[in-house]
């Protein structure tokens, strides 16, 4: 991994992007990944169109897993729940500045997107 985007995922673990609880959101799921021990609670809030319009995050874990949750959720934002579920792996990787990873860090890394995927299909 190059070190410009090992700062990156260290600048997104650090200082995450929208770290927190929505009030009243449309979304509200709590997963974990029993293998390594994250854990991750997300909230979103759609708009009248049913796109994202807020999506925030709480958790605790590893680099990639808290880093891909800052990132997923700079980048859902206007996104109908149809393209939501269509990310994953690569995509995710790609919004990691197109790190590869290790099969041991896979579920870290989908961690955020298997809770927004999940999350959008149990509010329906």
């Amino acid at each position: 991994m190059s070190e410009l985007y090992r700062e990156q995922l260290l600048d997104h673990y650090h200082d995450p992007q929208n770290y927190g609880v929505l009030e009243h959101p449309d979304v509200d799921i709590h997963l974990d990944n029993p293998t390594c021990g994250d854990t991750i609670h997300l909230t979103a809030r759609l708009d009248e169109a049913g796109r994202i319009a807020e999506v925030l995050f709480e958790g605790h874990g590893c680099v990639v897993s808290m880093a891909s949750a800052s990132m997923l959720t700079e980048a859902v934002v206007g996104k109908t729940p149809e393209e939501v579920a269509a990310l994953g792996l690569h995509d995710i990787e790609e919004m990691m500045g197109g790190v590869r990873l290790s099969m041991g860090r896979v579920k870290c890394a989908l961690l955020s997107v298997n809770a927004l995927q999940q999350g959008l299909k149990e509010r329906v």
